[in-house]
C-alpha cells in the first residue's frame, strides 16, 4: 500500500479513538471502558477472518492443477461426457457457441 493510504487509514482510526471518547456511554464490561477497545477488537476480529480463511482454503478447498492426474483419477469432465473435449455436449457434439 501506499503512504496515503497508511496515514488515511491512521486518519480514521484516530478519528475513532477521539469520537469513542466524545461520547458517553455505560460500561456493561470492565474492558468495555479500555480505550480503543472496539476499534482493536474489530481489526482482531477481521485479520482472523481473513487469516483463517485463507487457512481453510488452502488446507481443504483449493487443489492443484494435476490433482486428478496424481490420484490416478480419470478426468471428471471425460467421466460425465465420455469425451476430453470440453466444447462437447453429453450427446458428443461439439458446441461451437453460435445459434444454429
Amino acid at each position: 500500500m501506499r503512504l496515503r493510504h497508511w496515514v488515511l487509514i491512521g486518519l480514521v482510526v484516530a478519528g475513532s479513538l477521539v469520537a469513542e471518547q466524545l461520547v458517553h456511554h455505560e460500561h456493561e464490561y470492565w474492558f468495555t471502558g479500555i480505550p480503543g477497545f472496539f476499534v482493536l477488537y474489530g481489526f482482531v476480529g477481521c485479520a482472523a477472518i481473513v487469516s483463517l480463511s485463507k487457512w481453510y482454503g488452502k488446507l481443504w478447498v483449493q487443489r492443484r492443477e494435476s490433482y486428478w492426474e496424481e490420484r490416478g483419477d480419470i478426468d471428471p469432465h471425460l467421466a460425465r461426457t465420455g469425451t476430453a473435449d470440453p466444447g462437447a455436449t453429453d450427446d458428443g457434439e461439439a458446441t461451437t457457441g453460435e445459434a444454429p
